[in-house]
């Protein structure tokens, strides 16, 4: 098996559960916390399936996202202060999971894989881990043929990322690259704070310390209606510096302005301001 231009080796075991996931899968979903290198593993499983002959078909939600930034869908769900309108995650979630049923149907059971970058976190694409009341759509996504990966970081690991990051990215820059160090911490105890209501008892009132074991339990109970696979990661990788819009392939799936305007206009017309802020503080309650 030939592969270009790969960073993870592989005598490496996070290689060699990528490449089991590449040769067996017909859906993998990558998810999880900013900063645990999503976009690198999704670009290095693209590359793993690609080396066994898979048509890839990529969905990332960077890329997916910014396609919803038309005239109609600004007017009513402005982004302000840079932070994405909570009406622009409902509507980039029906879009999602229209063509995800779109695909199952066209697709299933070929040599064609379906890889998503779905962040979760504030209900970013969370509606593919969630029931869904479309029996056919649910015996799907919960088959043993969809996995839904989360690289966790060992706490040596999460403090080499969290090093390197706060060396890139100043918490003044105006233009960066990826989430701030401060963002980092501030997810990590709203992560914390999830792990408290599923029965932790983490104390809140200093910033907790990560705790990679914290992590696999909140997601283990948000992702329990899907086949999660930890992807624990205990090693660093030679990882060449890249802007994160290098990681992100323009070629990825993404909505044309009519389109949008289409999903755009129905969640307009079906939610308040008020319902749509109380879904989205929501997205990990099953």
């Amino acid at each position: 098996m030939e592969l270009l231009h790969n960073i993870i080796p592989t005598s490496s075991p996070v290689f060699k559960q990528l490449d089991e996931l590449a040769a067996q899968k017909q859906i993998v979903v990558f998810s999880g916390l900013p900063g645990v290198g999503k976009s690198l593993y999704v670009r290095e499983f693209q590359l793993i399936a690609k080396s066994y002959g898979r048509t890839v078909d990529l969905i990332q939600w960077d890329v997916a996202r910014k396609s919803f930034e038309t005239d109609f869908i600004n007017k009513h769900f402005p982004i302000q202060d840079g932070t994405v309108h909570n009406g622009f995650k409902l509507i980039a979630g029906k879009w999602l999971m229209d063509e995800v049923s779109l695909w199952i149907e066209q697709h299933w059971d070929s040599d064609r894989l379906l890889l998503i970058e779905a962040p979760l976190v504030g209900h970013r694409f969370i509606e593919l881990v969630k029931p869904t009341d479309d029996k056919d759509l649910e015996m799907h996504l919960a088959s043993e043929a969809v996995a839904v990966v989360m690289p966790i970081p060992s706490s040596e690991v999460r403090a080499k990322i969290e090093a390197e990051r706060m060396r890139q990215v100043k918490e003044d820059a105006k233009v960066w690259s990826g989430a701030k160090p401060s963002v980092m911490l501030m997810l990590w105890k709203m992560t914390c704070g999830i792990a408290n209501e599923f029965g932790k008892d983490i104390d809140l009132s200093v910033q907790p310390p990560y705790d990679s074991a914290i992590y696999e339990f909140v997601f283990k109970k948000i992702l329990q209606h899907r086949n999660f696979v930890p992807l624990i990661i205990d090693e660093v990788f030679e990882v060449p510096q890249e802007s994160e819009d290098a990681l992100h392939d323009q070629e990825s799936m993404k909505a044309d302005a009519e389109t949008a305007d289409h999903y755009g206009q129905m969640i307009q017309e079906s939610y308040t301001e008020d319902a749509i802020n109380e879904v989205v503080s929501n997205w990990y309650k099953n």
